[in-house]
């Protein structure tokens, strides 16, 4: 999943979601019959066979059931550009054969997608994305631009308090692969450019904005990363290591100083020919001058965005995936978070935990692309989630 620094925009990293962590796989064309045809025959042949890299539109549904926007829906437009040096055989294991895994690498697919959302509390997004990699996979880039007006709810001694962010955003990552390494070193940019304004509701009347402002936020990042997953969509083996550290600053834009420096590690573990083992940890901490959205806050299913932030926020979560056959599985997730802060007002007294159950389909063979459902128990609320791809 991406997550962008300029965290403002949840419902334009929740779309993404859907279309941009995908991993393709191709399959080797079938030959042509073993004796001499004709050159006719060879002709009407040629015709019938399809390239099986060839580039490919799939429109993909975003069912958004996020507690801190509402439910709603959406719909990314994807395209997938031809595939460039494609294999002759699968680079990732199917399900019901994941001791066998191949421990190669697939890379990620070249990818354009267009996107838009709507969701119950009037929060809407839209935007385009594009993902490339060149160089034989030395070179991986993604970047998407967007407008959202979001309307959510961040919360002060977990009291709850409705705000209004409407704008623009611009977010892009580039990363040059070390050699021949699995690693990774990397450089960012995130832009954000909106209006932000308090609500509160009246009897009988729709919300009124108070305060409203003009924010820019703006910032570098360098990047280190080591990923050895087989693939990106719905890993079966090998982790995944990266640290972020984001400037923001004035001097390149914005109206806030401040640093935030990012740690995700994933982990995944074949402990039998069905079943694989996920293990997660994440710590994202804040220093300086930081607009509220950007303050970090605790990722868990079943617990909203903005919900539990702090200037430190650390995740633990294990997820168990079993197959059951080779386009089904279930899978059980639990998880834990702790947020600190030196700021009383946005700390909390409360145990933050999650845990819950779903399921898995491949929709798409070739492309590997799963969706499923997720029940999750937070500690106050049940939610449930429409996936695409993996969660983290």
């Amino acid at each position: 999943m991406l997550r962008f620094p300029n965290t403002v925009f949840v419902l334009v990293i929740l779309v993404l979601t859907g279309s941009l962590p995908l991993s393709a796989n191709q399959n080797a064309e079938d030959p042509l019959p073993a004796d001499d045809p004709t050159e006719e025959t060879v002709e009407k042949k040629s015709k019938k066979t399809k390239d099986p890299n060839r580039g490919r539109i799939l429109p993909i549904p975003i069912f958004i059931t996020e507690p801190a926007i509402g439910d709603g829906l959406g719909l990314a437009l994807v395209y997938f550009h031809r595939a460039k040096d494609a294999p002759d055989e699968e680079a990732f294991a199917s399900p019901g054969s994941i001791g066998q895994a191949s421990k190669e690498q697939t890379p990620p697919p070249t990818l354009t997608g267009v996107f838009g959302a709507y969701t119950s509390n009037d929060t809407a997004a839209g935007g385009i994305g594009h993902m490339n990699s060149f160089k034989e996979d030395h070179i991986r880039f993604a970047g998407v631009i967007g407008l959202a007006n979001v309307n959510s709810t961040f919360y002060v001694l977990d009291q709850p308090f409705k705000f209004n962010l409407e704008g623009f955003m611009a977010y892009q990552e580039t990363r040059f692969r070390v050699a021949d390494s699995r690693w990774f070193l990397g450089i960012g940019l995130s832009y954000l450019d909106a209006s932000n304004a308090f609500q509160v509701e009246l009897p009988e009347d729709a919300p009124v904005d108070l305060f409203r402002t003009d924010v820019r936020n703006s910032g570098l990042a360098a990047k280190l990363a080591w990923d050895t997953r087989d693939n990106t969509p719905m890993p079966n083996r090998g982790q995944l290591f990266e640290l972020s550290a984001w400037r923001y600053d004035e001097a390149i834009g914005g109206d806030f100083d401040y640093w935030n420096a990012e740690l995700k590690l994933l982990s995944f573990h074949p402990l039998h020919e069905k079943f694989v083992l996920g293990l997660r940890f994440e710590y994202s901490t804040i220093d300086g001058r930081a607009p509220f959205f950007a303050v970090p806050w605790i990722t868990l299913r079943g617990i909203p965005a903005l919900r539990y932030q702090g200037e430190r926020v650390a995740v633990a979560e294990v997820e168990g995936r079993y197959n059951l056959a080779p386009r089904w599985a279930v899978i059980g997730f639990a998880g834990e978070g702790a947020v600190s802060s030196d700021v009383p007002i946005i700390d909390t007294e409360q145990r933050i935990y999650a845990y819950g159950l779903g399921g898995r389909y491949k929709i798409f063979e070739a492309q590997n692309i799963w969706v499923g459902i997720d029940i999750a128990k937070g500690p106050e609320d049940v939610n449930w989630y429409i996936q695409v791809g993996h969660a983290w």
